[in-house]
């Protein structure tokens, strides 16, 4: 029963970081269109890489029930790549806030919006081998 319900969790946190993989593309689709869009854009995934940061708990600790091999390459693998994933959930998060701040002071935000493309880049790699470390098992 205990696997039933990590599974559960697992699978629906799993959905909240698929949400997370396409921000890089929007954040140039909306660069390129009103200015307006870029802000929402923003206030959106803000609340999205919130809950996320939850995910990653959520995950992991789901994770750790699921398993019952601990010390195998793929474990390590899963376990690295979501430091991986927190690390740049935890630097994307701190980009989208300053740009929001400088935003609503009517600063220039040029090096702040090249910072988190990168860093939402690097969350969006991060996150596809997390998905492939998932198929990689069964092959």
């Amino acid at each position: 029963m205990l696997y039933l319900v990590s599974y559960a969790f697992h699978i629906a946190v799993s959905v909240l970081f698929f949400v997370l993989i396409p921000f890089p593309f929007l954040i140039k689709g909306s660069l390129l269109d009103e200015p307006g869009r870029f802000t929402l854009l923003l206030k959106i995934y803000k609340r999205i890489i919130w809950l996320a940061h939850g995910g990653v708990i959520v995950a992991i600790v789901s994770g750790f029930f699921m398993t019952t091999q601990w010390l195998t390459v793929w474990f390590l693998f899963v376990v690295l790549i979501w430091l991986a994933i927190s690390a740049m959930l935890g630097m994307t998060a701190k980009a989208v806030r300053i740009i929001l701040e400088k935003l609503e002071e009517n600063h220039k935000a040029d090096d702040e919006i090249s910072k988190l493309r990168l860093y939402s880049f690097l969350l969006m790699i991060a996150i596809l081998s997390m998905f492939m470390m998932k198929v990689v098992l069964y092959i």
